[in-house]
């Protein structure tokens, strides 16, 4: 539909496009008027052009009988204004530009360092002022939009830390009673979210693993993974 788009847009642009034989005789005008002028004039010029409104007005949800008409009564005027008409949502113009449209960079989520980092907040709410203090000198200087809640044993706590290196998480551990509780944080794009997903998940099969995802726009997400039975 690329092409259609264009030749709509270039339509009046035949009103200006020369011959290619000279034009300062009778002939080279009358040129001029039936193969530019008049092409979207008479058939079978007007048939393509209404043809292409009605399938390019289709393309965008829109009413192509509308552009037909249009394109016969003001065929140099309907086509361009065509041309720039936006998508209707849920047409395949629309459905086309969200598949091919690329993904957009996730930033870093602003503000305090409870909006920031909830689940790490929740849990030294009820810690020493010391632990909270601590929690908040690793994670405060981190640029993040994801966050995770683990809890693993001593021999996986090395396994999971060896994976959120390349990934670029900062992580800050607490011992508990019978393991260690880590959290995490760093910039995920949003594809790459439910790959991370899979491998804490992977990472720390015992108890829930918990996540807060900031997206660009709109609030923050939650999700809570409970280990699969066997």
């Amino acid at each position: 539909m690329k092409a259609t788009r264009i030749l709509l847009f270039m339509s009046p642009l035949l009103w200006f496009v020369p011959p290619l034989i000279s034009v300062n005789d009778n002939l080279g005008m009358a040129l001029v008027d039936y193969f530019y002028k008049g092409l979207l004039r008479t058939f079978p010029g007007n048939a393509l052009m209404a043809f292409l409104c009605y399938t390019y007005a289709g393309h965008l949800g829109r009413e192509g009988w509308l552009w037909v008409v249009g394109s016969l009564r003001y065929p140099f005027i309907a086509p361009f204004i065509l041309a720039f008409m936006p998508a209707k949502h849920g047409s395949a113009a629309d459905f086309e530009q969200r598949r091919t449209a690329k993904p957009a960079v996730s930033k870093a989520v602003a503000g305090t360092f409870e909006t920031r980092f909830p689940l790490l907040s929740a849990y030294v709410g009820s810690k020493t002022p010391v632990v909270a203090a601590e929690a908040r000198a690793t994670m405060e200087p981190v640029e993040a939009n994801f966050e995770f809640s683990a809890f693993v044993d001593q021999e996986r706590l090395n396994a999971l830390m060896a994976g959120a290196e390349p990934r670029k998480f900062t992580v800050w551990t607490h011992p508990e009673d019978s393991g260690v509780r880590v959290f995490g944080a760093g910039l995920v794009n949003a594809p790459s979210v439910a790959d991370v997903t899979q491998w804490l998940r992977q990472s720390a099969p015992q108890r829930k693993v918990a996540t807060a995802v900031h997206p660009n726009e709109g609030p923050t997400k939650y999700f809570e993974y409970y280990p699969q039975a066997e």
